[in-house]
């Protein structure tokens, strides 16, 4: 509950409210008190000119009484003035302090002492000084009363009795009660009071509602706003119920909100196409094998831009010229399809989409990445050093295109793809044969090592060995001459290649002898035996001059840990 009291007195609603409320309360109860004071004051005086006027119509009715000094006339006619004015009292007072007459009997007699008497102090403050004032309020036991009093000075009428060295004669006194008159004061004040009560609590109210209407509920949905961009929603659009300066503050909110939004959307790109970038560059580096790489290089592709083809051509050298290698992968199919060709295939050899890539690849060979006109194909060339080593082709549906993002980053992973592809090919022309292109004897024994690795780490993953050797091919040598035998050996090769799967390697191990990895039990070997046996039987060597020759070739399998203990005894 304190917690509550708390957050409410350090709002700014209660803060404003307070503060008016608290300046009307000091102006209504300052208005109040200058009101009540004048109102007071105006009444008194009323009254005490009234009763000023009233003593001295009575002085006035009396003077003839005394100017014959009939004291019965005079006693009578205070007595009936008395009966008229009561309560009001009227009496004379001779100068010794004795109450001559007096409308009430039991003040006839009385003596004042004006030193001593409170009721004469008030006015006598100083003996022997005339009082300054001719009126005054007196508190009895009947309530208050306004006292005037009325000098009887000795005029030339008056000198008949009196010696003419006596200046005062006597004085009249005329009691007014003031009881009704203090009583319409206090019903005053207490209107007053109740009015003044009334209009504050009215107008508390009518503040409240229009600071609650025009002041705290838009500073609210303010700090609905600030709230919701706070946790990162910065689509909340704040529409106050106001005008003026807090209108405009929701309308700056909204402006900054959507330059914060598109601030954060392009903190967001950057920090994907980094975390994408630097996730590529870090997979890339981690291989420098050709054919892995490849294969690599169309996964990482496919999983980054969730493209539905993914194509990718290189370019590779050969003796008998510049073969294409053509990998690629489709939406829903794990397999890569992979095929080398030294002119572009007939039509109909691949799918409609690579041959429009190849057709590209030809026509741009170099340039940034292109396009098509709904932004769902994208083909960017690779090449380093002005050297063309090949194309990337990545197709989407057409209700997923390729983004701006999308197209940056595909600019950024192509140059840290040519870089890898450019390593790897320093790479593979320092582990491959000159002549067939395939592995070279070193890198088939440093395979071999990586096999027994895996093995000592997991015993039950097994490999094989195929040894192939050209049946009688120092007779093709002899006949045809060296050069048709390299001929041989190249086509050789690549019957090899296209018989193998995509992780077993075949490498050149001497002359015409060739040695297979098989990533296998013997069973599996011995069919990739008789495949490649099968495709060389058939096959007709097409060397220069027009000559075509037929040959068979032999090949021993072996598996590891079946066939021996070390990859010596296995060869």
């Amino acid at each position: 509950m304190g917690k509550r009291i708390g957050e409410i007195i350090r709002t700014i609603r209660f803060k404003l409210l307070a503060s008016l409320l608290l300046l009307l309360a000091v102006s209504i109860g300052v208005s109040l008190f200058g009101i009540w004071n004048y109102e007071r004051d105006r009444y008194r005086e009323i009254a005490e000119s009234e009763a000023r006027r009233a003593a001295q119509t009575v002085e006035q009715s009396l003077r003839q009484a005394m100017l014959i000094n009939d004291w019965g006339m005079i006693r009578r006619s205070v007595v009936d003035i008395y009966q008229i004015v009561a309560p009001t009292n009227l009496g004379i007072i001779s100068n010794s302090g004795k109450v001559l007459v007096s409308g009430d009997p039991a003040m006839e007699g009385r003596i004042y002492d004006r030193n001593r008497e409170p009721e004469c102090a008030a006015c006598h403050l100083n003996p022997g000084i005339p009082p300054r004032e001719s009126a005054t309020f007196l508190t009895t036991a009947a309530g208050p009363i306004l006292r005037n009093v009325i000098k009887l000075k000795n005029s030339a009428e008056c000198q008949i009795c009196h010696g003419a060295e006596q200046q005062n004669l006597g004085i009249l006194f005329y009691d007014a009660p003031f009881s009704e008159i203090f009583a319409m004061l206090q019903t005053v004040l207490t209107r007053t009071l109740l009015t003044g009560t009334a209009t504050f609590l009215l107008v508390t109210v009518v503040l409240s509602l229009i600071i609650r209407r025009y002041v705290h509920r838009p500073l609210q949905q303010l700090e609905e706003g600030f709230n919701h961009a706070g946790r990162g929603d910065f689509d909340y659009w704040v529409e106050v119920e106001a005008e003026g300066e807090i209108q405009d503050m929701a309308v700056q909110f909204n402006v900054m909100s959507q330059a914060v939004k598109r601030s954060f959307a392009e903190i967001k790109r950057k920090n994907w196409e980094t975390e994408q970038l630097y996730a590529f560059v870090r997979r890339l580096s981690s291989e420098t094998e050709w054919n892995k790489l490849r294969r690599m290089i169309i996964d990482l592709l496919y999983e980054t831009f969730q493209a539905q083809r993914i194509g990718l051509l290189l370019r590779r050298e050969h003796q008998e010229g510049i073969w294409t290698e053509i990998s690629w992968r489709e939406e829903g199919d794990r397999r890569h399809q992979n095929r080398e060709h030294l002119l572009p295939p007939p039509s109909g050899e691949l799918p409609g989409w690579l041959e429009l890539a190849w057709a590209h690849w030809r026509a741009v060979p170099h340039g940034n990445a292109a396009f098509s006109a709904d932004s769902t194909i994208a083909m960017a060339s690779l090449s380093t050093h002005s050297v063309s080593l090949g194309l990337i082709c990545l197709q989407r549906r057409s209700d997923h295109p390729f983004g701006e993002m999308d197209k940056k980053l595909l600019t950024a992973l192509g140059e840290q793809i040519e870089i890898a592809l450019a390593n790897a090919r320093l790479y593979r022309l320092a582990i491959t044969d000159g002549l067939t292109g395939l592995y070279s004897k070193r890198y088939c024994q440093t395979a071999i090592g990586k096999f027994l690795e895996k093995h000592a780490v997991n015993p039950g993953r097994v490999f094989s060995v195929l040894m192939l050797d050209l049946d009688h091919f120092k007779r093709v040598n002899d006949t045809h001459g060296h050069q048709v035998g390299d001929q041989v050996l190249t086509q050789l090769a690549e019957l090899i290649r296209q018989g193998l799967r995509q992780d077993d390697i075949a490498c050149r191990y001497g002359g015409e002898e060739f040695i297979v990895l098989v990533t296998s039990g013997i069973q599996t070997a011995t069919q990739v035996a008789e495949r490649i046996c099968r495709s060389v039987d058939e096959h007709i060597f097409h060397c220069a001059g027009g000559l075509e020759l037929r040959n068979t070739i032999s090949i021993g399998v072996a598996s590891f840990p079946d066939h021996g203990p070390t990859a010596d005894q296995i060869i």
